[in-house]
């Protein structure tokens, strides 16, 4: 089963590589002659659902925390899409935005990442956590398999009731890998603009329990988000079943090393050779 929270809000923001951008700067993102930036994450979820009263799945399996585009999102072809949680770079002076002394912008994708989750999670302890020293760089494995680590091995513990059975592979709760970046490319056609699109997108893995779920996925009924729907999926799901936003199918297709059955026409996903384009190029593209 498909496990979604509910949206009453009327805010509507939304973002190229996450859900947290307003409409203007979507507008002014994609007529800007450079390409964009975004950090987003895929988000593991581990531990036995049983226990906040969740169905688990036969094998109860890792579970994944993205986002579905909401109805009226401004590009048709999003609409209902699954997309990672995250967003654009801003280098805007927004309420609590992480950046550089005085410039009240990102200087990093990690605080990119870190501001737009705390915008659209309502700022969770797991989030404010996060320490740039603390992040696993595995970003030289290679992308061919994003889903493999360079954590040693945990010993496991075969106890039903202890949740290390899920960590053997070193993922812990409150494990934050970086795997690297990415250029994703979008057609004139698909979104539906004079002009093809393009952004530099920074992505993460992050390891979180089933006790540091926002609220309104223990309990959907009546809750809230900022925007769009909050869900929790499973593999099978999102390589099977689900429908992308900006090219995020060719994200998890890479994930999994295995082929996702729903792509876009006019999306396309490649590699960006250089892991070191951040120290020597602004974070936060020229407007």
């Amino acid at each position: 089963p498909i496990y979604i929270s509910s949206n009453n809000s009327n805010q509507k923001r939304y973002g190229l590589g996450g859900p947290s951008a307003s409409a203007s700067e979507l507008t002014a993102a994609l007529r800007r002659k450079s390409d964009g930036r975004a950090a987003v994450a895929i988000i593991r979820v581990v531990g036995l659902q049983s226990e906040h009263k969740i169905k688990s799945n036969p094998n109860n399996e890792v579970q994944y925390l993205v986002q579905f585009k909401s109805h009226d999102y401004p590009i048709e072809a999003f609409r209902g899409a699954v997309c990672l949680l995250g967003g654009n770079a801003s280098g805007g002076k927004k309420k609590g935005l992480v950046g550089a002394k005085g410039s009240g912008g990102d200087v990093t994708p990690l605080d990119t990442l870190k501001r737009e989750l705390n915008e659209e999670l309502l700022s969770p302890d797991w989030v404010n956590a996060i320490q740039e020293k603390n992040v696993i760089d595995d970003s030289k494995l290679g992308k061919t398999l994003y889903n493999t680590t360079s954590l040693p091995a945990a010993t496991v513990n075969t106890d039903e009731s202890d949740n290390n059975s899920k960590f053997e592979d070193g993922r812990f709760p409150g494990t934050v890998r970086y795997l690297g970046t990415t250029l994703h490319s979008h057609t004139a056609k698909l979104i539906d603009k004079p002009d093809p699109y393009a952004f530099f997108c920074a992505l993460y893995e992050i390891t979180i329990g089933i006790d540091q779920l926002p609220h309104s996925i223990l309990h959907p009924v009546g809750a809230t988000i900022q925007e769009g729907r909050l869900a929790l999926l499973t593999q099978d799901q999102l390589l099977q079943h689900a429908k992308y936003s900006w090219g995020y199918e060719y994200t998890m297709e890479t994930y999994f090393g295995k082929e996702a059955t729903n792509k876009h026409e006019g999306a396309s996903v490649s590699d960006v050779l250089n892991e070191n384009i951040w120290k020597t190029t602004s974070w936060v593209p020229l407007t």
